[in-house]
């Protein structure tokens, strides 16, 4: 089979890919070619001392001719370029959208120390809230069980009940047992001016209680102190003394609760 008949095989297709191709190893030779020859000419006007300006414009002319056959070759091979133009475009768009994520997920993490510390304010600014109602709530308590000293000094026991017992409910619901215990003695000794020793010998042995927990034993004394006082009035002696002694060892010896103590406990023997 000849040369031509073996042309004649290819596909028109084929055909069409590979005549550019040597087209354009044809124009890059040329542009070498070319090239070269410039080099040469400009080698030797330098070699004889021709001015910097005439060098110069050589070198832009070389430069435009080799730009010329390059372009040339471009254009033929536009096809391909543009199909490359489009490849790049879509991997710019896969770019842009990568780094679209990358903002979002940065956003998130940035936004994450923020809410946290948004958070903690918050909770911090609760605490405030709830110390500020807590410290209201005790301010009121302290305001009724003063209300219902005086009026049980007064002779109104009945009233003075009822201030200590809105007292009472204050302080249980605000959890301070210091001034839940304190409230249970103050509404003991109102209720044993209205005459009720069961509820006051109860509220007395309520208030003992939470004292011992919280270990306040000064109170604790002065409370057991006011429950024996109690039994020594009404004939139980054994009770008072019993009592009266636990109220000593809990006192401080030089103080006037414990010398007024002493005093009634010798009464009582």
């Amino acid at each position: 089979m000849d040369a031509s008949a073996l042309k004649d095989t290819i596909p028109e297709n084929a055909r069409a890919a590979l005549e550019p191709t040597a087209q354009g190893a044809q124009l890059r030779r040329r542009a070498i070619a070319v090239g070269g020859f410039g080099l040469l000419v400009l080698g030797f006007l330098v070699v004889i001392g021709l001015g910097k300006l005439i060098a110069l414009l050589l070198l832009l002319a070389l430069a435009g001719g080799v730009a010329f056959v390059v372009g040339r070759s471009l254009r033929r091979r536009g096809g391909t370029l543009r199909h490359a133009a489009g490849a790049v475009q879509s991997a710019a768009g896969s770019v842009q959208s990568a780094a679209g994520g990358v903002q979002s997920a940065a956003g998130t993490a940035a936004r994450r120390p923020v809410d946290g510390l948004r958070t903690r304010k918050a909770e911090r600014k609760n605490e405030r809230r709830k110390r500020s109602r807590e410290r209201n709530r005790g301010k009121d308590a302290a305001r009724l069980n003063a209300r219902g000293v005086e009026l049980r000094r007064q002779g109104d026991a009945t009233a003075a009940v009822e201030a200590h017992r809105a007292a009472l409910e204050i302080a249980h619901s605000a959890g301070d047992p210091s001034t839940e215990a304190m409230t249970l003695n103050n509404l003991a000794l109102a209720l044993a001016h209205t005459g009720d020793e069961s509820a006051a010998i109860d509220h007395f042995d309520a208030s003992v209680a939470l004292l011992r927990e919280i270990n306040d034993e000064h109170h604790e004394g002065q409370v057991l102190a006011n429950l024996g006082f109690l039994h020594g009035r009404s004939g139980r002696n054994e009770q008072a003394v019993y009592c009266l002694e636990a109220a000593l060892d809990r006192l401080e010896p030089d103080s006037r609760a414990f010398r007024h103590v002493e005093e009634q406990l010798r009464r009582a023997s």
